[in-house]
C-alpha cells in the first residue's frame, strides 16, 4: 500500500485510469462489459487506492497514478521531444500555422485561384522544412 492511497483522486487522475483502461480493452484483457463496469468506477472512486484496485487483477502496465505520474510527468525523458534531436524544433509547425492563415484570408477574401496556389506552396514548403 501506497503512502498516498487514501488521498483524493483528482482529474488527471481519472483520465490516466480511463486511458488504461481503453488499453486492456484493446489488448482483450477485458471484455465491453467489465471494461464499462470499471469504467463506471473510476468516476467513482474518491481515493488513489480506490483506482489502483481496478487494476490490482490486470497485467502490467498499471497507470501511473498521483505521485507516481507527477514523477513521471517532471522526468525529462518521460514527455514527448522536439522535433529534432539537438532538442529544438525544424519549424513546421510555424510554416503551417502561418501558411495556413494566408489561405485562410484569400480563401475568405474570395480569392480561390490564389489560395489553391498558396495551399500548394505551404505544403510543398513544410514538405521541405521537414526534411531538412
Amino acid at each position: 500500500m501506497n503512502d498516498d492511497d487514501e488521498l483524493w483522486v483528482d482529474s488527471a487522475d481519472r483520465k490516466v485510469a480511463l486511458r488504461a483502461l481503453a488499453e486492456h480493452r484493446e489488448a482483450e484483457h477485458l471484455t465491453t462489459t467489465e471494461h464499462d463496469r470499471r469504467q463506471d468506477l473510476v468516476q467513482g472512486a474518491q481515493t488513489r487506492a480506490d483506482l489502483r484496485a481496478l487494476f490490482a487483477d490486470l497485467p502490467s502496465p498499471h497507470p501511473l497514478i498521483g505521485e507516481e505520474r507527477d514523477a513521471w510527468e517532471a522526468t525529462p525523458g518521460s514527455r514527448p521531444v522536439a522535433d529534432t534531436p539537438d532538442g529544438r524544433s525544424n519549424g513546421t509547425g510555424l510554416v503551417l500555422g502561418s501558411g495556413g492563415v494566408v489561405v485562410l484570408g484569400a480563401l475568405l477574401a474570395g480569392w480561390w485561384v490564389p489560395a489553391i496556389l498558396l495551399a500548394c506552396v505551404v505544403v510543398v514548403v513544410t514538405v521541405l522544412v521537414a526534411a531538412h
